[in-house]
C-alpha cells in the first residue's frame, strides 16, 4: 500500500490533543472541540487509505484482512495493555472502581454506550475511552461502505449522512427529553453516542471523495467564511446563554449547553469548519493562507506532539487526575503553570510508549500484509 504522508496532520493532531488537555484542566471550554477534530482527521485519513485500496484488484476479504490489521497493530497493543495493567492494580486495590463491571464495555469498544445508562459513572482512569469507542466502531462498518458501493453512490450516501446526521440529533435529543434526561446529560449522551458522530467522519471522507482539493480553487475563502459564521454562532450563543465564564475561554462553545440546540448544531458547524480546515493543508491550489497554516503545523514541536497524539490521549487523563491532582490542589491561581508541567510530562510518557511499545507492533504492518513501506512525501 503506497501512503502519502502530509506532515502538517500531524500538527493537527497536536493541536487537537492539547485542545483536550486544556478542556480538561478547564482553562479553555471550547477544548472539547479537540475530540471533533480528530473524528473529522480520521475521516479524511481512513478514507484516502480506503479509497486507494478500492481500486486494487484484491477480493473484499482480503482488503478488509489487509485494513484491520493494520488499524489493530496501531490501536490495540497500548490501549489493551493499558486496561490489563490496571485489572492487576484493581486485583490488589479495589481502584478503580467499578472497573470489573465496565471491563467487558472497554474490552469490546462498547464503553460509549454505556453513557445512557442511569447507572453510568465516571471514572478517573478510562472515562476518556468513549471516542477510543466511537472511533473503532466506525473502523468496523466503514470499510464495508467504502468498498462494496460505487463511487458515485458513495457521494450520494456522504450528502445524506451530513444532512440526516443533524436531524438524528434533534430527534435523539428530544427523546432524552422526553425520558427525563437533565440538560447536560442530554448533551454528553449525544457527544458519546457513535450515530451522532456519523457526519464528522463524513465530513472528512467528502474532501476525497469529492476531490476538494483539487476542485475548489480558493480554499481560504471557503475557510474563512466558514471561520466567521462559526464566530458570529457562537456570539450570539455566548450571549444567549452566558454562563458567568468569559468568551474568551468559550467563544460560545461551552460544553454541555444545550437552551440553543447547542447539541444538534455544534457539531455541524464544528464538522464543516475543520474540513475546511484541513482543505488548506491539503490543497493543490497554494495560497498565503495556505502556506502559513502549512509552516505552523509543520512545527517541529507539534509535529513531535502529533506522532504520539495516541498514547498522549491514553495517558493524559490517569496523570492528571492520579498524579497531578492527587498531590496538588489545582485551583484557578496555579492550574496554569500546572498546565505547563502536565504537557511534557504526558509528552514523555506517550513518548515511551510509541517508541518502546507501539512502534514494536506498527513495525509489523507491512510484513503482515505484504505491502511495501510507505513513500514518505511532505508537503
Amino acid at each position: 500500500m503506497q501512503r502519502t504522508y502530509i506532515k502538517s496532520l500531524d500538527g493537527i493532531r497536536a493541536i487537537a490533543i492539547l485542545l483536550v488537555m486544556a478542556f480538561h484542566f478547564d482553562i479553555i471550554r471550547f477544548g472539547w472541540i479537540g475530540v471533533q477534530l480528530f473524528f473529522v482527521l480520521s475521516g479524511y485519513l481512513i478514507s484516502s487509505i480506503l479509497l486507494k485500496e478500492k481500486d486494487k484488484p484484491e477480493s473484499l476479504g482480503a482488503r478488509l484482512k489487509k485494513f484491520w490489521i493494520r488499524r489493530s497493530l496501531r490501536i490495540f497493543p497500548i490501549y489493551y495493555i493499558y486496561l490489563v495493567l490496571f485489572l492487576a492494580v484493581y486485583l490488589f486495590t479495589a481502584f478503580p472502581m467499578h472497573y470489573l463491571h465496565d471491563l467487558p464495555y472497554l474490552f469490546s469498544y462498547t464503553f460509549n454506550l454505556t453513557r445512557i445508562s442511569s447507572s453510568w459513572h465516571e471514572s478517573p482512569v478510562y472515562t476518556h475511552f468513549w471516542s477510543l469507542c466511537v472511533e473503532e466502531q466506525f473502523y468496523l462498518f466503514f470499510p464495508f461502505i467504502i468498498f462494496l458501493l460505487s463511487r458515485s453512490s458513495l457521494r450520494v450516501l456522504t450528502v445524506i449522512v451530513l444532512f440526516a446526521t443533524p436531524i438524528f440529533r434533534w430527534l435523539f435529543s428530544t427523546y432524552l427529553l422526553q425520558s427525563g434526561k437533565s440538560s447536560f446529560e442530554i448533551f454528553d449522551i449525544i457527544y458519546w453516542f457513535p450515530l451522532s458522530h456519523l457526519d464528522a467522519f463524513f465530513a472528512g471522507t467528502a474532501i476525497n471523495l469529492f476531490q476538494l482539493a483539487n476542485r475548489i480553487k480558493r480554499p481560504q475563502l471557503a475557510f474563512t467564511g466558514i471561520l466567521i459564521v462559526m464566530l458570529c454562532a457562537g456570539i450570539v450563543t455566548y450571549i444567549l446563554d452566558h454562563h458567568g465564564h468569559s468568551f474568551a475561554i468559550s467563544f460560545g462553545y461551552n460544553f454541555g449547553d444545550t437552551e440553543q440546540y447547542q447539541q444538534v448544531w455544534y457539531y455541524t458547524m464544528l464538522n464543516i469548519f475543520f474540513a475546511a480546515l484541513l482543505l488548506l493543508l491539503v490543497t493543490v491550489h497554494k495560497n498565503r493562507l495556505a502556506t502559513w497554516l502549512q509552516v505552523v503545523m509543520e512545527n517541529n514541536q507539534l509535529v513531535a506532539i502529533g506522532k504520539v497524539s495516541y498514547g498522549m490521549y491514553i495517558f493524559h487523563w490517569i496523570i492528571q487526575t492520579q498524579l497531578i491532582e492527587r498531590w496538588i490542589p489545582v485551583n484557578d491561581t496555579n492550574k496554569y503553570w500546572i498546565f505547563i508541567v502536565d504537557i511534557p510530562l504526558v509528552y514523555l510518557c506517550a513518548w515511551l510508549s510509541f517508541h518502546f511499545i507501539e512502534q514494536r507492533f506498527t513495525r509489523l504492518k507491512d510484513k503482515l500484509t505484504g505491502t511495501k513501506p510507505p513513500v514518505k512525501i511532505i508537503y
